[in-house]
């Protein structure tokens, strides 16, 4: 690295340890790796800051697994990813099929950089209300490879709201559906991991607007979340793990969120249940013929303790019999082993990508350092085998259903699970419905239903305080509901025909299984063996009696009602030029900004803790290095 002051800034390359607490997306034929929190290595002795690179891998190359520091592209060119992009952890990242764009916000803030930074001017904490839109350059004079950098234009542009929210979240239970153009984030830490929230926000992106809601539970930190269309027409989010209401939720029952009804129902879960863990990973596959939908959870920790175990084992969570099974334990001589805070990825359908992660618990060890950034492992989860060498060219996509998995809910690699439901039935009628298959709902008779959160009837009309305007919006709004009334019309036929209205015709299982996921379901967890207290029974969003959303009250007060709006947005990629929502999201074309030349460098020491907002709490991530 470049010089000033006879200061030696530390290289993110060649001085690369460990990157934990990133995020990853798959965009085609190509693994983007952003920012975290990375360990660097000099004389043998690490030091912590963030990651102020972009990373891709071609996911058409052929990897040997020992040297796959070889096939990470970084990207240190700060016209095509500047230096003012938030230091942060645990940032969503988003994917938009329709759009092609990437889109980056929210995370925990990493401490100044003081000995990686060109420029300190440059350190940017970031900003609940701060967004970067990643464009695609759809260039007729460069032809695509794997190996080109497809998001060198990086715009800022903010998030308003009447008033932002108290502190950056940062949550990995997130996800974006390219179908409904909705993106969803479930609870999550505010500013640092002694502050859970309860906030449960969506992005509508028809209309341009953030909406904060609560979950039903008072708060939820972390977990893992896996997220399914059922059926072709119904999306649900299943989540297991987290920091709920004070204390460490057990893996022996899943939350299950459904965007129809927009009620969150709980479910026991069967099998071994994992032993508790923070900082796992998550994705998700399912069978062929959508009898059967897997969860895959990878390693992570005991608890955050410095001195806490790490863990090496994979495990799946089958749906709908929802049944753990133990799929590996990591042990191989091509496997990750035990690890903290990586990332997971599926990869042509059946390949677990396995990237970065902690590997020594504490600052007093020796460094276990995966030079150049070597840290990519691959599973083929068709043959259960870490692979010595991954050959992306020549891969099929496609997925079985493990052996260890169908030898329990029945059928075989291609699907026709027979265990179709619980041992003891679901807990709740809807989620029968939800996961019926040909026909067959499966309640547990013996279940009761807690009574309801009632509304009441003083409880305001909520709604955005003027209708959206112009042609593109109103375009898009209309184009919106025509597709909501489809979808609508769609749902009601294929539902009579199921036989939900009194008929007893069979029903015939659609899975959309080329359907882009866009974002992930990459989750780190947290649990530490106890479980929280509350009734096992149907939680009923108290929005849906009003229309609303109840309002959370870690992220901010209501703007309107109970309901707080986030439009979007106002460019600031060029001095005094703004752009509209939709024309930043549709074409970008704003230049990224350019980072000064170096200065103000200092000399090679511990970082001090970062600023700290009004009302929160500092972050920690640099004392657990």
């Amino acid at each position: 690295m470049s010089t000033s002051n006879g200061v030696q800034l530390y290289d993110p390359v060649t001085e690369f340890c460990a990157l934990y607490h990133h995020t990853t997306v798959v965009v085609e034929d190509q693994l983007y790796i952003v920012q975290g929190y990375m360990q660097y290595i000099r004389n043998g002795r690490r030091k912590g800051a963030a990651n102020p690179y972009l990373r891709f891998i071609n996911l058409n190359d052929n990897i040997t697994v020992a040297q796959s520091g070889e096939h990470v592209h970084v990207v240190n060119n700060r016209t095509e990813y500047p230096e003012r992009i938030p230091a942060t952890t645990n940032p969503i990242l988003w994917y938009n099929l329709y759009s092609k764009q990437l889109l980056m916000f929210m995370g925990a803030t990493v401490n100044p950089q003081a000995f990686i930074l060109q420029d300190e001017s440059n350190y940017n904490p970031g900003s609940p209300t701060e967004l970067w839109v990643g464009t695609y350059r759809d260039d007729v004079q460069r032809r695509y490879t794997g190996d080109t950098n497809n998001y060198d234009r990086w715009s800022r542009s903010v998030l308003s709201s009447a008033k932002n929210p108290t502190g950056l979240l940062s949550s990995r239970t997130n996800h974006f559906d390219v179908t409904s153009q909705k993106g969803y984030i479930v609870g999550g830490w505010v500013d640092a991991k002694e502050n859970p929230t309860n906030g449960f926000i969506v992005w509508d992106m028809f209309s341009n607007t953030w909406t904060n809601s609560s979950m039903p539970w008072t708060t939820q930190g972390d977990g893992v979340m896996g997220t399914f269309w059922i059926d072709s027409t119904r999306l649900i989010h299943v989540l297991v793990g987290g920091y709920i209401d004070g204390s460490y939720a057990a893996f022996d029952h899943a939350r299950v969120y459904d965007t129809q009804t927009q009620d969150w129902y709980i479910q026991e879960i069967q099998g071994d249940v994992p032993a508790p863990r923070v900082n796992a990973c998550g994705a998700v596959a399912y069978s062929s013929d959508g009898s059967s939908y897997q969860l895959y959870m990878y390693g992570g920790s005991e608890n955050d303790d410095q001195d806490a175990r790490f863990l090496s084992d994979l495990w799946v969570l089958s749906i709908p019999s929802f049944t753990w099974v133990l799929l590996d334990d990591s042990r191989g001589e091509y496997a990750p082993g035990t690890r903290s805070g990586a990332s997971c990825d599926i990869v042509k359908d059946h390949i677990l990508a396995i990237y970065g992660g902690k590997k020594s618990a504490q600052a007093g060890q020796v460094a276990q350092c995966e030079a150049n950034g070597g840290a990519l492992y691959f599973m083929d989860l068709n043959t259960q085998t870490w692979l010595e060498t991954y050959d992306g060219a020549s891969i099929q996509p496609n997925y079985s259903v493990p052996k260890p998995v169908y030898d329990i809910i029945g059928g075989d690699g291609s699907g026709g699970a027979t265990v179709v439901a619980p041992p003891g039935g679901f807990k709740h009628d809807v989620l029968a419905t939800i996961f019926a298959i040909n026909g067959t709902r499966v309640i547990n008779n013996d279940w009761t239903e807690s009574p309801r959160p009632e509304v009441t009837s003083d409880a305001p009309a909520v709604g955005p305080s003027s209708p959206p305007t112009g042609a593109i919006v109103g375009g898009v709004v209309g184009g919106a509901l025509l597709i909501a009334l489809a979808v609508f019309i769609l749902f009601f036929l294929r539902k009579k025909k199921r036989g939900i209205f009194g008929s007893s015709e069979g029903k015939t299982m659609i899975i959309i299984n080329d359907i882009p996921v866009g974002g992930r379901s990459e989750l780190p967890v947290h649990s530490d063996g106890g479980s929280y207290q509350q009734n096992l029974s149907v939680y009923k969003d108290p929005r849906a009696g009003y229309s609303g959303y109840y309002q959370s009250t870690v992220l901010g007060a209501p703007t309107t009602g109970n309901t707080q709006f986030y439009e979007l947005p106002t460019s600031y990629s060029k001095p005094y030029q703004s752009a509209t929502a939709q024309e930043l999201l549709q074409s970008p074309q704003d230049e990224a900004e350019s980072p000064n030349s170096a200065t103000n460098l200092v000399a090679d020491h511990d970082l001090p803790l970062p600023p700290t907002p009004p009302g929160a709490p500092a972050p920690q991530f640099r004392d657990r290095v």
